[in-house]
């Protein structure tokens, strides 16, 4: 089997090392210029993790320069770029999700995921399509944490884990694929974290599907309107490998 691979994180570098394992070839790692790469949550290098494995890395953002390599199926993992329809008509591409589809759906699953502060959280597989988080569902797995001890960046890893864990899975056909489900709530950009964590805990609680908004740095900013209790939550979610909660200016800015 050939794959391709999309992405430039740390689930990426798992993803690839797992693959290396396997009776199958990586053809090619299509990663993000160095410029974007900056700025991207969890990035990880991996020009040589490929270069020593005799992998094609392709970081020029052009998607005509994978589009002519074949493949069985391409995996975006850890990636937040849009893929082109053009591509899609081509290759059968699989993608990831922070979030138990399709009742979550949107950007910064993670961040949001652990605001809730459930105690519980997941992650899926589906087969992306030219809609945004509307592909068929491959597989979802569940996971448990600590929400009174457990940080931001083990919050990451175990999502990260389960990921790795359904990508197995799915690599090894042990998968079953169900349709996926548009969303019922849309909750819209610069919405207050605290009001997006209540509509989020409502509209699971109701079991309607919700769409949840992109972050950007000064989202991370503290309100003095939310109660001591969401705070103390909001100060484990905003954190490494996040930007960072503060209460003043921003001091950097990362891709979600």
């Amino acid at each position: 089997m050939k794959i391709g691979i999309i992405g430039n994180t740390v689930l990426t570098y798992k993803a690839v090392l797992y693959f290396l394992q396997q009776e199958c070839e990586v053809k090619y790692v299509f990663g993000m210029p160095p410029h974007m790469l900056r700025n991207k949550v969890n990035a990880c290098d991996l020009s040589k993790l490929c270069s020593d494995n005799k992998i094609a890395y392709i970081d020029n953002n052009e998607w005509e320069s994978i589009s002519h390599k074949k493949v069985d199926v391409v995996y975006e993992l850890g990636d937040s770029r849009i893929v082109p329809s053009s591509f899609l008509q081509e290759n059968t591409v699989v993608g990831n999700h922070g979030a138990v589809l399709p009742f979550v759906q949107g950007a910064a699953s993670l961040v949001w995921g652990r605001m809730l502060n459930s105690g519980t959280w997941g992650v899926s597989l589906m087969e992306l399509n030219e809609k945004i988080d509307n592909g068929d569902i491959l597989i979802t797995k569940e996971i448990v944490y600590d929400k009174n001890n457990t940080t931001m960046k083990e919050f990451v890893k175990l999502c990260d884990d389960a990921t790795i864990d359904i990508v197995k899975s799915h690599f090894k056909g042990q998968c079953k694929k169900t349709n996926n489900e548009g969303w019922a709530v849309k909750v819209a950009k610069n919405t207050d974290s605290k009001k997006v964590v209540d509509m989020l805990e409502i509209s699971l609680e109701k079991g309607m599907n919700i769409y949840l908004p992109p972050r950007r740095p000064n989202d991370a900013k503290i309100s003095s309107s939310w109660d001591p209790s969401f705070l103390e939550v909001f100060k484990k979610a905003n954190d490494l490998p996040y930007p960072k909660y503060y209460e003043g200016a921003p001091t950097h800015g990362c891709i979600t």
